[in-house]
């Protein structure tokens, strides 16, 4: 037990620190190119948070575990859009951009409804997977090209801080190198801190006799959600809710077109009845984000981020019961 919270604390520790190497890196590269933060929050930040997840699932595509990477992928989405985005919201209301009503909640709503409907069929097939991939790649390169367009609106590097402006971070922009070294040391600390983290999470529950179907549910993916949870609270403590906001909805979708679309052609998951209430919670959740980023000011508001927590460990709960009672 002793060593478990050891590894919890420590992986804590790495994880609060790598997640202010990776908001002060972002916040400056966008100052360097000259966009809005909430760009690099969908995809260098939301790509970077989420590449120990990519990792662990075509790992275990490749070992014909299509399953669990499908499973991880549902967990990990939850946990975007009711833990990161309800903490975040608690901590101060979202500001939701016009950009992302209009294009990223729509797009998010109905890549994660149609992977809910595919779920309920018996079975995968890989033009499925490949079809995700195939939206996800068009429409990172449409965000890429369009963010490239914009640069030439802004002529300086200062230029760029009138478009969600840091007010905590008013010093020049660092240089590429260091930019570079924060990035890649931010983004090596999350992913370490997280594995230490979830490992010891994980070791705790069981020792104090979880089931580990729960710890699965529970532990595993947000362990996974870690490096973004931690991110979005930082980027929120230091003014930047573009980066937070971007980060969640960017990593749901980079976990179902990319992660998902990848494993799903390697080992296409075969689906079962423990799938239906978690993708069906999934579902509801993005398309419940449609309303929810339209109303009180086109703001995430505490009351709203509440009720994303709330709804969350009703999850648990009823998930937890049904683990135990053994419903399917």
């Amino acid at each position: 037990m002793l060593m478990n919270t050891g590894l919890f604390l420590g992986g804590l520790l790495l994880l609060i620190v790598g997640g202010r190497l990776l908001v002060a890196a972002s916040v400056d590269t966008a100052k360097r190119l000259r966009v809005s933060p909430l760009v690099v929050g969908l995809t260098l930040v939301a790509w970077g948070t989420s590449a120990p997840e990519l990792a662990l699932n075509i790992i275990s595509a490749i070992k014909g575990r299509g399953d669990l990477a499908f499973g991880n992928v549902i967990g990990a989405n939850i946990c975007n859009m009711s833990l990161v985005l309800g903490l975040c919201a608690m901590i101060q209301p979202l500001i939701v951009q016009e950009r992302l009503i209009k294009i990223e909640i729509w797009l998010n709503a109905f890549i994660l409804g149609g992977m809910a409907v595919i779920g309920y069929l018996p079975g995968f097939g890989q033009w499925e997977a490949g079809l995700m991939l195939g939206i996800f790649g068009s429409y990172s390169m449409w965000t890429i090209m369009s963010a490239l367009r914009e640069t030439d609106r802004a002529k300086t590097p200062e230029a760029a801080d009138t478009i969600g402006a840091d007010p905590t971070h008013l010093e020049k922009p660092m240089g590429w190198f260091m930019i570079g070294a924060a990035f890649i040391g931010g983004l090596s600390l999350l992913s370490f801190g997280g594995s230490l983290a979830s490992d010891g999470a994980s070791g705790l529950a069981i020792g104090l006799g979880i089931p580990e179907s729960i710890v699965g549910i529970t532990i595993v993916s947000i362990g996974t959600t870690l490096p973004e949870i931690i991110t979005g609270v930082m980027a929120v403590r230091k003014g930047q809710n573009d980066l937070a906001v971007g980060n969640a909805i960017g990593s749901c979708l980079f976990n179902a077109g990319a992660i998902f679309g990848i494993t799903g052609f390697l080992a296409p998951p075969q689906g079962n009845d423990a799938f239906t209430l978690p993708i069906t919670y999934m579902a509801v959740l993005a398309v419940a984000l449609v309303p929810i980023s339209r109303t009180f000011g086109k703001t995430i508001s505490r009351l709203e981020g509440g009720l994303l927590l709330g709804s969350y460990a009703a999850f648990l709960i009823i998930s937890a019961y049904k683990s135990t009672s053994g419903s399917p």
